[in-house]
């Protein structure tokens, strides 16, 4: 009877353990790529400049992502603003946004952009000052498994 009792006990342990382990060493980032896939991006134009205008990326079934920056000058630490028009009407309240740089490690950041009119999202953020100046910066609008490439530099 004892013996019985010991090893629910132990298989109880080898459980909980288990758990605990897969809680900290799977990333949950990485079981949702594992069953929605790799987003797939389509970049900008290479003559467009977020310093000047807007800039586009046609995504098929989205129609187009339009990706701006306020101010145009792009300063770092100061609150900036995104925004993003769509062509074609999505249903969905919230986009993702994330922003990393591609020559240096500064983080990963993400934001939300968030529904303020039919078709056009907005969020605002502060990015990192570095010493080194002239970062480039990659900008990720996604929506599900499609999303739009934007590259910006900063002085």
């Amino acid at each position: 009877m004892k013996n019985k009792k010991f090893f629910k006990l132990l298989l109880l342990e080898i459980i909980a353990v288990a758990g605990i382990l897969t809680y900290f060493f799977v990333d949950s980032a990485d079981i949702y790529k594992l069953f929605m896939g790799d987003t797939q991006f389509y970049a900008q134009s290479p003559s467009c400049d977020l310093h000047v205008s807007s800039c586009k990326s046609d995504i098929p079934k989205i129609g187009s992502f339009e990706f701006d920056i306020e101010p145009k000058s792009i300063p770092l630490m100061e609150t900036l603003t995104f925004t993003v028009k769509t062509k074609k009407d999505i249903r969905t309240d919230e986009l993702d946004l994330h922003i990393y740089a591609t020559n240096m490690n500064m983080g990963y950041h993400r934001f939300t952009l968030k529904k303020i009119a039919k078709n056009t999202y907005q969020a605002k953020g502060i990015l990192p000052t570095c010493t080194v100046g002239g970062m480039i910066w990659n900008a990720e609008v996604v929506d599900g498994n499609k999303g739009g490439l934007f590259t910006f530099q900063t002085k």
